[in-house]
């Protein structure tokens, strides 16, 4: 069960908080195996269900966070990954202030996002095949290009899918990303 573990743990992790679908989801795993291993987990400790504002959802417990820690430190030793992470981690940290600027300009409203989108394209080009890179150590890396893509495209209509919080947008697949990378080093976000 720790492989499986390391997902259902590592996809709470990444989502925040979220209903059973939407964890297995993520990993593209079954749904009656994952919302399983999530009241498994519940009774380690290391994730709570709860309800709130008409919503209910999973989330990671501070227990939850250690051993999703464990869980992934064991995942880069067994690989032998360690020191690809770490040089991805460092490719990404050079494109993360381009994102993050450009979406603070959109954000506030001091650029159209059209506009914006030519700079997160180019982002997103030097970011695919660091991506291809990375996913053939870990494959569970694989997937964020394709995430990112479709917010492009889906901003061509909507404008909310570069930033937006309430669906897959540019900017939270892209915080997702870094905040997969930082969990899978152990390292805090800077």
């Amino acid at each position: 069960m720790t492989g499986d573990l390391l997902l259902t743990l590592h996809a709470v992790r990444l989502l925040g908080f979220a209903d059973a679908h939407a964890i297995a989801d993520r990993f593209s795993r079954d749904h009656s195996l994952v919302e399983s291993e999530l009241i498994d987990a519940g009774v380690l400790g290391f994730v709570s269900h709860t309800s709130f504002a008409g919503s209910s959802g999973w989330s990671l417990s501070s227990a939850g966070r250690v051993e999703n820690e464990r869980l992934l430190a064991a995942e880069l030793d067994r690989e032998d990954a360690r020191s690809v992470v770490m040089g991805v981690h460092n490719e990404f940290v050079d494109l993360n202030p381009t994102v993050v600027s450009a979406c603070s300009a959109i954000q506030l409203q001091q650029v159209r996002g059209m506009a914006a989108s030519g700079i997160l394209e180019e982002v997103l080009a030097s970011w695919r095949p660091v991506e291809e890179r990375l996913a053939e150590s870990l494959p569970r890396f694989a997937g964020y290009s394709r995430r990112l893509m479709n917010a492009l495209e889906q901003a061509r209509r909507d404008s909310a899918w570069f930033t937006a919080t309430d669906r897959d947008s540019f900017h939270r697949a892209w915080f997702e990303l870094h905040e997969d990378l930082i969990a899978t080093l152990g390292i805090q976000r800077g």
